[in-house]
């Protein structure tokens, strides 16, 4: 990427679904600290200096309000400037951040993504049920976990993969999540412990699902002069794609990751990066269902299909194996809806800043965040940072 582009700052905030506070108020909470260290203001567009634009994510119809980010634009200094909407998780809107600076647009942008499944809490199975085909899924009353069941079970069947390999994911990131001040849920639990959680659509049990919260996320992004100016410690952007699967369940094979891999490819080749075994220090992976970090084990090239598995037994995702993957508890440790895929992104940057405290992975130069969104992770996203220089 000819024009480089940063994230220079980053802040998040993370509650149980239990505290009540409002979209604005996420937001704020997390918007303070990234401009008292970039020590920025928010100043008009025809004002040099500030930053220039905005982007506000959030997930329409799981805030359940009216024009839920219309007071958003007030906190996040949307007022005489340019800000957008994105209707999805902040790991998208970092990606249409990176495109508005290396385009020359603007110089600076702040990514908010904001989520609140306190909201919709109850409304979950509706919402996502519309999301279905209207012929023949949507008429079953499917929703994201039971779509993810279908998925969890058919890999297993192809590749032979037994429900306590999936369980055994989450021991791990929760294990891991002890280090995470940002965690939800953690602790030692062991294979027996997930599997006799609550079934929720089987093999998917309470605990190999992410626990519900209220959270913001926010970063800010700068092209290379404005970087270097705003801190010492800019994580570059190296590499960065995504790909969309078909609509209708049937018409995929639910036990590959195709479009992950083809993410994939393009993030790597953009990158520089042929080998990711040997050239990525650090992965951050979607989980909002543990089987999910089987797959993303194979689609990113860490292993071949079906090998997930004996990836995760060897001990080489382990936060001090060759691969760590979700050294932060992954989102098995709890987020909101619509910070699954940012919050991957912010600690890949926590963790090439070296600011990852006791879950930090040592030489950590660069790192891959990806983001699996929609039923059975129809849409994937991959990113490829880098710490300075």
């Amino acid at each position: 990427m000819s024009n480089r582009v940063a994230i220079v700052s980053m802040a998040q905030v993370n509650y149980s679904e239990k505290r009540a506070y409002s979209p604005e108020e996420l937001a704020y909470r997390a918007i303070q600290p990234v401009l008292q260290e970039t020590g920025l203001r928010f100043l008009p567009a025809y004002e040099k200096g500030g930053i220039d634009a905005s982007l506000i994510c959030h997930e329409h119809s799981r805030i359940c309000r009216p024009f839920s980010a219309a007071l958003v634009i007030d906190v996040a200094g949307g007022n005489l400037r340019s800000d957008e909407k994105v209707d999805q998780d902040g790991a998208v809107g970092v990606l249409e951040a990176v495109w508005q600076i290396a385009s020359g647009e603007f110089e600076t942008v702040l990514v908010v993504a904001i989520g609140q499944d306190s909201t919709a809490a109850g409304a979950g199975n509706a919402v996502e049920n519309k999301s279905f085909d209207p012929f023949f899924c949507r008429p079953l009353g499917l929703d994201n976990v039971q779509a993810a069941a279908l998925q969890a079970q058919r890999y297993g069947h192809k590749y032979g993969i037994a429900p306590e390999q999936f369980a055994a994911v989450a021991a791990k990131n929760l294990r891991n999540a002890r280090d995470n001040p940002l965690a939800l849920r953690s602790g030692d639990f062991s294979v027996a412990d997930v599997m006799g959680s609550r079934l929720l659509a089987d093999p998917i049990t309470a605990l190999q699902t992410r626990p519900l919260g209220d959270g913001a996320t926010v970063m800010l992004l700068a092209n290379e002069t404005r970087a270097r100016q705003l801190t010492d410690k800019p994580v570059w952007i190296q590499g960065l794609a995504n790909c969309c699967d078909g609509y209708f369940l049937g018409d995929r094979d639910l036990a590959e990751a195709e479009v992950m891999t083809m993410a994939a490819h393009k993030a790597y080749r953009m990158a520089g990066i042929s080998d990711p075994r040997k050239e990525v220090d650090v992965f951050e992976v979607t989980d909002e269902f543990a089987y999910q970090e089987l797959m993303a084990y194979e689609g990113l090239g860490l292993c071949e299909p079906g090998q997930g598995a004996r990836l995760l037994e060897s001990g080489a995702s382990a936060r001090g194996g060759r691969h760590p993957v979700n050294p932060s508890g992954g989102a098995l440790a709890g987020c909101c809806h619509t910070t699954i895929g940012i919050q991957r992104i912010a600690e890949i940057v926590a963790q090439l800043r070296g600011e990852a405290g006791a879950r930090q992975v040592d030489g950590a130069r660069t790192g891959l965040a990806q983001l699996a969104a929609g039923p059975a992770g129809q849409f994937q996203q991959v990113m490829i940072l880098g710490a300075t220089p």
